[in-house]
């Protein structure tokens, strides 16, 4: 078919077909529909950080939310052509890739269906409502063109510059509906989406300005469309269309909800990271396997030995006990007085080496001045080496071929994984070279196909390093040395230092947290992100001590 702009001078010729499956035509309309549709998905897997959405519950409430969408647009523009489809309702099914979906069916069905699955997984309904108003209007903006391929939704005869011509008009300049409403619909988007990084104050906002802004332009395009349903009576000696009604109650709708909410304030930024949420769900899996091994009249156990009365290492040793109670993992506590000497604490170390029944040990760190760590984790058997401090496990680390790894690292990997990020790819930095953290951390991220930095306090233009980021993972130990201007928008910020406030006495972060929430994509707190972890990571490195003794 041809289509002309004449005053613009411009032709196009349209096949509403774009390839064919033996007899079955796949047609534009729905290649544009499904890549808006894509595009929106996309934007708002995206975004859903920034709201406080988690991504995997937000897909869920999408995937339904579409279905229900198209299902809604299809029965809403059925409705009101009834006639045509009432003598072969197959159509409404059979026709379905000719085109025919409803716009406001598909918002109200896409509301519904997202909306229960948003109250069923507790997310903020708000919020999603604000991401659905986003992925809307990309929707929408480029759905159009779908009408512009089969050449329908078009206005009334027009002289102005960009009338459009087709065998469809009838050969006579006619408004392009379907440009105004892409063009609305793209500028919109826009607009928004710099307006919830800069001025967004509660959640909703976006949505209820979304019903302002569609509804205002809705009512004055579909005056000049020549398809629409007319009411049956007139309005001060106009005729006006359903969808020009409709448009203008939704439109009032959002200029009520703006005003009833309009002293409304959310706090908004990144994602927290939950690590006591994702330490339960692993501590879990690991109860399920101490239990199956229980059955079988297996038990695994865990000797933790604890010199001195230092109260942070009594703290950890008591987390580590009510770990192993959960998961079902019996514990062993060796508590040796301050005064142990080196030769004393060797020889336990030795003793629980040679243990049959102990699978994992653990010599809680630091040790008394008059105590060498090193020779002591050098005289823990590789083979029960739970913290993998021993330079065996360190160096089998190195080349990728570890039985089980560092438990802060790989608790870090496990928070990392649950954002629904790809590491693959991705920008990572870790600021700190400790052979604990640090290094470990580096390369667990290289095997998971990373570019790794590694910086440190000494690092020059260290923020410059920081901000190429995608991924940032502090543990440095210094107090909120990662400030705002060191990272990168979007990015993950893992914090693993935790450090003594001088002036509140409270534990804080490497990171500033405060400041850096608002702009990273996904944040730990401290306390309450990777310590959980690094406890957790432990009950599954007893079992995988364990398991390869029992396998040898």
């Amino acid at each position: 078919m041809q289509v002309t702009f004449p005053k613009l001078g411009l032709e196009f010729f349209l096949n509403s077909t774009a390839f064919s499956i033996g007899t079955f035509e796949v047609k534009w309309y729905g290649i544009i529909i499904a890549t808006g549709l894509m595009l929106a998905v996309v934007y708002g897997m995206k975004r859903a950080p920034y709201f406080g959405v988690n991504p995997d519950k937000l897909l869920d409430a999408i995937i339904v939310g579409v279905i229900l969408a198209v299902i809604g647009a299809r029965l809403y523009y059925v409705a009101f052509t009834w006639d045509y489809f009432k003598d072969d309702p197959i159509r409404i099914i059979t026709d379905f890739h000719e085109g025919g979906l409803a716009i406001y069916g598909g918002i109200i069905g896409g509301l519904i269906g997202g909306g229960i699955i948003a109250k069923k997984h507790k997310i903020n309904v708000l919020a999603c409502l604000d991401l659905a108003a986003l992925g809307f209007l990309i929707g929408q903006g480029m759905g159009r063109w779908g009408n512009f391929m089969n050449q329908e939704a078009f206005g009334t005869p027009t002289d102005l510059p960009w009338g459009m011509v087709s065998e469809n008009t009838g050969n006579i300049a006619v408004h392009p509906c379907f440009l105004y409403e892409s063009l609305w619909c793209l500028l919109g988007f826009v607009l928004l989406h710099f307006f919830t990084k800069k001025f967004q104050k509660y959640k909703g906002q976006v949505f209820f300005i979304y019903l302002v802004w569609y509804g205002f332009e809705r009512m004055i395009v579909e005056g000049l469309r020549t398809d629409s349903l007319y009411l049956p009576f007139n309005i001060f000696g106009y005729a006006p269309r359903v969808s020009q009604v409709l448009s203008a109650v939704i439109m009032l709708a959002g200029i009520a909800l703006l005003i009833i909410f309009k002293n409304r304030k959310d706090e908004f930024g990144a994602m927290i990271i939950d690590g006591k949420m994702v330490s339960t769900k692993v501590k879990d899996e690991v109860r399920d396997e101490i239990k199956a091994l229980n059955e079988k009249g297996i038990e695994a156990t865990l000797a933790v030995v604890i010199v001195g009365d230092d109260p942070a290492s009594r703290v950890y040793v008591n987390n580590k006990k009510k770990a192993c109670e959960y998961t079902g993992i019996r514990s062993l506590e060796f508590a040796l007085s301050g005064t142990t000497t080196q030769e004393e604490l060797l020889k336990l170390v030795d003793e629980l080496n040679n243990r049959e029944d102990v699978n994992g040990i653990l010599v809680q760190l630091p040790l008394p001045k008059q105590i060498n760590e090193e020779k002591i984790i050098e005289r823990i058997s590789p083979e029960k080496d739970v913290d993998a401090f021993h330079a065996t496990n360190v160096g089998k680390i190195m080349i990728g071929n570890y039985a089980f790894l560092p438990c802060t690292p790989a608790g870090v990997m496990e928070l990392i994984h649950s954002t629904g990020t790809e590491i693959s790819g991705k920008e990572c930095v870790v600021i700190g070279r400790s052979n604990i953290v640090g290094k470990p951390m580096a390369k667990l991220l290289l095997d998971a196909n990373a570019t790794v930095t590694i910086a440190h306090s000494r690092t020059k233009n260290l923020a410059e390093v920081t901000r190429s980021a995608d991924i940032l993972i502090a543990a440095v130990g210094r107090p909120r040395m990662i400030t705002a201007d060191m990272v990168r928008p979007g990015a993950i910020v893992i914090d693993v230092g935790v450090n003594r406030d001088s002036e509140s006495g409270k534990l804080c972060g490497d990171v500033d947290f405060e400041a850096v929430k608002d702009i990273a994509s996904h944040i730990t707190p401290v306390p309450g992100g990777v310590g959980p972890m690094t406890i957790t990571m432990l009950m599954q490195n007893t079992i995988e001590c364990f398991l390869n003794r029992v396998n040898k």
